[in-house]
């Protein structure tokens, strides 16, 4: 399995937070001494921040934000200046992080994204532009990917497989188009595949 894909830096805590001064009803627009630009932004009597958009300097976009009391900060939408988006987006006081879709500029799509404070990673699917589709994704701490099946455009389809931080890839079960089925499949880095056929 590939891919380092969070490295969401939602700001809010330094973008978006309760000013005393500020009209409580109206929303309003401001830019902070950071450069973070405010638009929309209002608090209401329970202490919710809300803002239409929140602009970062180094170029991302926050839509539709709201901080909760509690510290649970949700974006509607976020855009990267690499044309990542990340789509309603939760975060938890604990550092959990939580989003319903995301898309990268390549064609990949990710979907129910959930990136825990100890580094584990886990996605309910993801679909590749070459039709490729992965399911219950798991990225560990130390780099070790697992996920439940990986579907093929050519009809294979992988059962639990698991991707070792050396490149190793190893599977349950693999299921031909033709019937064949493999079990305990190995395959090496430099290629060579091991595994029992039935």
């Amino acid at each position: 399995m590939k891919r380092a894909i969070f490295a969401v830096s939602l700001l809010l805590a330094a973008g978006v937070g309760c000013d005393e001064r500020q009209d409580r009803q109206l929303p309003q627009d401001r830019q902070l001494p950071n450069g973070t630009r405010l638009f929309g932004e209002r608090t209401l009597k329970d202490g919710t921040v809300k803002a239409g958009r929140v602009e970062l300097p180094d170029g991302q976009k926050q839509f539709d934000v709201t901080v909760l009391p509690d510290g649970t900060k949700k974006v509607g939408r976020l855009e990267f200046p690499n044309g990542k988006k990340w789509f309603d987006v939760t975060m938890l006081p604990d550092g959990t992080q939580k989003g319903k879709r995301i898309e990268f500029p390549n064609g990949e799509k990710d979907f129910d994204v959930t990136a825990l404070p100890d580094g584990t990673k886990k996605i309910g699917w993801v679909e590749f532009p070459n039709g490729q589709k992965w399911f219950d994704e798991t990225t560990l701490p130390d780099g070790t990917g697992k996920a439940a099946r990986i579907e093929f455009p050519d009809g294979v389809k992988w059962f639990d497989e698991t991707t070792l931080p050396d490149g190793t890839e190893k599977a349950a079960r693999v299921e031909f188009p033709d019937g064949r089925k493999e079990f305990d499949t190995t395959t090496l880095p430099d290629g060579t595949v091991k595994g029992r056929a039935r």
